[in-house]
């Protein structure tokens, strides 16, 4: 399912714009290419904002293994890696939040897709519904872990309740109306959601931990050549992880620029929707988001080559 988050999240709302409209005409080729390429950066967005603290997490790992293998006391050598563990799961709730707070994306993707296909589900009402109580229920988890601002739950689910028993849905025009109902409630979300995962990557302890993590890493290798000497293997490794550990801030700064570029273009692209505008407007909000996170996908195909 993470994957798929974000997937056609622009598709729909191309859709939900045409039947705004009221016009019988189709998609352009310009069109569907934009809204093709925005579809498939956002595929390969899905994973990024995890990355950066299992990575950190990975990084840390072998520094203090370096550094717990330097130790001549069996108490402080248990002691480092007993330490090594705690570090690691604190990286994983931090991960573990990025990762729901895009589910909660593709939950409410999948709502608006029920709105916008007539042909996708019997019962679109139904699942419109159950996709407000899955969302609520992520905003309730994703909030349980206290790592950035609450983020406002019941608004989907309200919205969702409102449309799924109070509209006929199997009509095209009764769709489109829902989609108005929905779609502001929805940015409302996705603004939120956006601005709680800037305010992760951009706190200032999250760069503080990137440089304690760098220098933490030549000091600790140094402790192990110190006491148990070279090995070329080893050698090999410390050079791969400097290098990752010299490009977690860029991870970082790119990771920031991209959600914010994501925020910017659902929040137009909501807002042209639902003033009638057509999709050929937007396409220098799609424009940007793609361009971000192909830096991004650049950064970390670099980043897996090292291993």
């Amino acid at each position: 399912m993470r994957n798929r988050i974000f997937k056609n999240i622009l598709l729909i709302f191309a859709i939900g714009a045409t039947a705004l409209s009221g016009g019988c005409s189709s998609l352009s080729k310009a069109q569907l290419e934009g809204v093709a390429t925005f579809a498939q950066t956002c595929d390969s967005f899905s994973a990024y904002p995890s990355l950066l603290f299992l990575e950190m997490a990975k990084i840390r790992e072998e520094s203090s293994i370096w550094y717990a293998s330097s130790l001549t006391s069996p108490e402080k050598r248990v002691a480092e890696l007993v330490e090594i563990s705690g570090f690691k799961k604190s990286q994983e709730k931090i991960a573990k939040g990025t990762d729901i707070s895009l589910k909660i994306l593709s939950d409410y993707s999948s709502a608006l897709k029920s709105l916008a296909h007539e042909n996708r589900v019997i019962d679109p009402g139904r699942e419109i519904r159950s996709a407000g109580r899955a969302i609520d229920s992520l905003i309730i988890s994703f909030n349980s872990l206290k790592l950035a601002q609450p983020v406002t739950s019941g608004i989907i689910s309200s919205a969702a309740r409102i449309i799924g028993y109070g509209a006929q849905l199997n009509a095209s025009r009764a769709r489109a109306n829902a989609i108005t109902k929905f779609i502001p409630s929805g940015d409302t979300l996705v603004q939120e959601i956006c601005r709680s995962l800037e305010t992760l990557l951009k706190d200032e302890s999250i760069k503080a931990l990137i440089d304690h993590e760098q220098k933490m890493l030549v000091n600790n290798y140094l402790s192990y050549v110190g006491i148990r000497g070279g090995d070329i293997n080893e050698d090999r490794r410390f050079c791969s992880l400097l290098e990752k550990s010299a490009d977690l801030d860029k991870l970082r700064s790119s990771t920031v620029t991209s959600v914010g570029s994501l925020r910017r273009a659902h929040g137009k692209m909501a807002a042209q929707i639902k003033e009638g505008i057509s999709l050929f407007e937007q396409l220098e909000a799609i424009k940007e988001f793609g361009y971000e996170v192909e830096k991004l996908s650049k950064i970390v195909r670099k980043w897996q080559k090292r291993g």
